[in-house]
């Protein structure tokens, strides 16, 4: 279903279809929004910012609270949907619920500290900053966090006093419905939210659109460079790209080696490898040490592979789309040298399971610099840790990144000479904190399009100096 100007349609365009991809089970089933129906949607959150902008600050946050109650008592059943929809673990889908609810406390702080207003008085002056909503704004979400990374836009623009017109994946559609639906019944006025489902067509059509005043953008680098081109020569408009990593993981000198296995297993293979963070490239010491940590990991990957069938470790992929994709990538890599160390496969010609892949690279003929949504890791050897730097910092992307080492000095180099928005230390590189920016360099988006620094995407500053009487 679409929601346009708090009314809830059928959709007019082609047929969308979304199945959990484990069990291969219809979820949902509907039309996408029409031409016609993306410019409605549009126009109601045209003719709803005045009113929305005008709006307390007090008010509008009361209702956002509001929201955050219902997902609160929602949240079993939120986490639940998720894991049908993604094919996610349980676990995995409850964590995604609780990242989502700590928005609001870390979006409300990053809209008075980054946004908001100011004034300093001096003697025949005041200087006044203030910050106002750019105002109808497309989010258009990824299908790996259908909850978490698209209400990680809406809620700052909302506080901002922007109003929305959200697409959801079209890979996960019913979790983008439910979230619209608690939406509703926090009370949002008439016209503030809109959502239209669809695919690639339907973003376009919202990016392309006069009236639309903001982008907030999560997927990959492909559609990501679409939009990029898009909006040349539209400097009105906002945008905010999160796009994907080839993220490193160094490791060097550690004798905790069942700790360094942990981080590696969690930072490659969390989430079936489909989060933008994820560890694609782990370089190792050529030495014994490196050698040791390597045959550990891959006793402890061979039996994740095993399990997998079980679904007690790892889930499927997205869709079989994704599934082929993952294992002629690691077709190519074998081809132009990569030695098998685990080979990957598809678990069944039903669904979209499929085991861990791990290629050793060293002596690769061709280096492909790419993103592949997928468990699988390429291993490297090098002989210094300037070589390390050097390997990790071969890639045009630079979101995640991270160093495991006995030796904290280490840590200082890698954080100087990394190019990435999150570089971690002896944890894995996953992990993020949602009270700091988000983002990275190169292809993997426009530095820090996400989390205490998504406010900036929201609000545009107005400076004042102002002398009163005579």
């Amino acid at each position: 279903m679409l929601f346009i100007n708090n009314h809830w349609l059928a959709g007019e365009g082609k047929r969308l279809i979304s199945t959990n991809p484990l069990t291969l089970e219809e979820l949902w089933n509907d039309n996408q929004a029409s031409k016609a129906q993306v410019n409605e949607a549009i126009n109601s959150a045209s003719n709803a910012f005045i009113a929305w902008r005008n709006f307390p600050l007090r008010q509008r946050i009361i209702i956002i609270k509001k929201f955050y109650k219902i997902l609160s008592d929602e949240k079993e059943f939120l986490a639940n949907l998720i894991s049908q929809e993604t094919g996610k673990l349980l676990s995995d889908a409850a964590s995604e619920v609780s990242a989502a609810l700590a928005k609001l406390n870390n979006s409300l702080k990053a809209y008075k500290g980054r946004t908001g207003s100011t004034s300093v008085i001096s003697s025949s002056s005041q200087q006044v900053l203030e910050h106002f909503p750019h105002g109808p704004m497309a989010v258009i979400g990824p299908f790996n966090f259908p909850l978490h990374l698209p209400n990680g836009h809406i809620t700052p623009a909302l506080i901002a006093g922007n109003t929305i017109i959200f697409k959801p994946s079209e890979l996960t559609p019913l979790v983008g419905e439910a979230m619209v639906l608690l939406w509703e019944r926090a009370g949002l006025p008439q016209g503030v939210i809109n959502l239209v489902q669809g695919d690639h067509t339907v973003g376009k059509m919202l990016t392309d659109h006069k009236s639309v005043r903001g982008v907030l953008f999560t997927g990959g680098i492909k559609a990501g460079l679409k939009i990029h081109k898009s909006l040349a020569g539209q400097p009105n408009k906002i945008l905010a790209l999160e796009l994907g990593g080839n993220n490193p993981l160094v490791v060097w000198k550690t004798k905790k080696i069942t700790r360094a296995v942990d981080i590696i297993l969690s930072s490659a293979f969390l989430s079936s490898g489909q989060r933008c963070t994820c560890a694609r490239r782990l370089i190792l010491q050529n030495s014994k040490n490196g050698r040791q940590i390597l045959d550990a990991l891959l006793k402890r990957a061979k039996v994740m592979g095993n399990e997998v069938k079980s679904s007690k470790h790892f889930g499927p992929l997205i869709n079989n789309k994704a599934a082929s994709q993952f294992l002629e990538f690691q077709d190519k890599l074998i081809k132009h040298g990569g030695k098998v160390l685990l080979k990957g496969k598809l678990i069944s010609k039903k669904g979209s399971l499929v085991t861990p892949s791990i290629i050793d690279t060293s002596k690769a003929t061709k280096v492909f610099d790419e993103e592949i949504f997928g468990p699988l890791l390429q291993v490297s050897f090098v002989d210094t840790f300037e070589e390390s730097l050097t390997q990790a910092n071969n890639t045009e992307f630079g979101l995640s990144a991270g160093l495991i080492s006995d030796d904290d000095s280490l840590f200082d180099i890698f954080l100087k000479e990394i190019d990435a928005g999150i570089v971690n230390f002896n944890a894995p590189i996953t992990g993020a904190s949602g009270a700091a920016p988000f983002g990275g360099v190169g292809k993997s988006g426009n530095h820090r399009p996400a989390g205490f620094y998504a406010a900036d995407y929201c609000a545009w500053p107005k400076a004042s100096v102002i002398t009163r009487g005579s």
